[in-house]
């Protein structure tokens, strides 16, 4: 293998070299519809097992999960993938899979709290405009964007990936 491209390298170059007409780039990310949002978002309860968030993740396809307060929708963090807390307290193959009943809650208090991650929990508001969002790309390199609504004191409301973003200037 000589090249591992991904889709956060793709954006990278779209950021750096694309120019797209500027009244396009004022358009928030919300109203251009970038990513998923509302009801079509996947998400979890602190309260719920690394076997249910592992098993959602396989059912939907997704590298990540926001973990959600139920009562009030904010979002507390992220599960993703890349996440292997899980495995590093475990001593032997038995204890690794008993770990997998442990609660959401309790792994993210285990998570590393490096925001230089892509998986990283990092937030926009539905008023940020697509220019927004490829700066704080440069800036940050993420995976994914939780989209947060500040009229309803950060309710989660979706999620932007880098996927997204390419295939929206591919389209």
């Amino acid at each position: 293998v000589l090249a591992c491209i991904t889709y956060t390298n793709v954006l990278e170059h779209l950021v750096t070299h694309f120019r797209e007409q500027r009244r396009l780039f004022d358009d928030t990310i919300y109203d251009l519809r970038i990513g998923t949002y509302h009801d079509r978002l996947v998400t979890v309860s602190p309260t719920q097992t690394l076997s249910q968030a592992l098993e959602l993740m396989h059912a939907h396809n997704l590298g990540a999960l926001p973990v959600v307060d139920p009562e009030t929708h904010k979002i507390l963090g992220v599960y993703s993938r890349s996440d292997i807390t899980f495995l590093t307290r475990a001593t032997d193959a038995e204890d690794a899979v008993a770990n997998l009943d442990l609660q959401l809650q309790d792994i993210l208090r285990q998570q590393r709290t490096d925001v230089t991650t892509p998986d990283a929990l990092h937030t926009c508001s539905t008023t940020h405009t697509l220019q927004a969002i490829f700066e704080y790309f440069a800036q940050l390199r993420f995976n994914r964007l939780y989209v947060v609504n500040t009229n309803e004191n950060d309710r989660l409301v979706g999620v932007v990936s880098a996927r997204d973003l390419v295939a929206y200037f591919l389209s």
